[in-house]
């Protein structure tokens, strides 16, 4: 989904369809500088008028936080906030390559450490 800056940008003020010149009035108005603006994080529960903001990542790891991978701490991650690198970086994976299953790097001419499914 392409994502639109004014759109997040108004949902993180709480207001709708301000324009950019709108929305910098907004946040003066507010006493916010626009940076503390984009840096208010995309709540993972949040609904746009076309639906949830969710990149691929963003959906693998809701399911891997429906599934209890983050407990205790789930209720604390916002996985629209998460970046590919990170989402690979986590401690999830099998890091023993023998035990990874014999069809993970059957057919690659160059052998990872991980298989992805």
């Amino acid at each position: 989904m392409t994502r639109n800056p004014g759109r997040d940008l108004n949902k993180r003020l709480g207001t709708q369809d301000l324009t950019l010149p709108e929305i910098l009035v907004e946040t003066e108005k507010r006493e916010i500088s626009f940076d503390q603006l984009l840096t208010i994080p995309e709540q993972d529960d949040w609904v746009y008028s076309d639906g949830k903001s969710a990149s691929c990542i963003a959906f693998v790891l809701e399911m891997y936080k429906e599934a209890g991978l983050f407990d205790p701490i789930a209720s604390s991650i916002l996985v629209t906030e998460f970046m590919v690198k990170d989402a690979y970086t986590l401690k999830f994976f099998e890091n023993n390559s023998s035990r990874l299953p014999k069809w993970c790097n059957d057919r690659d001419t160059v052998k990872l450490l991980f298989c992805q499914i």
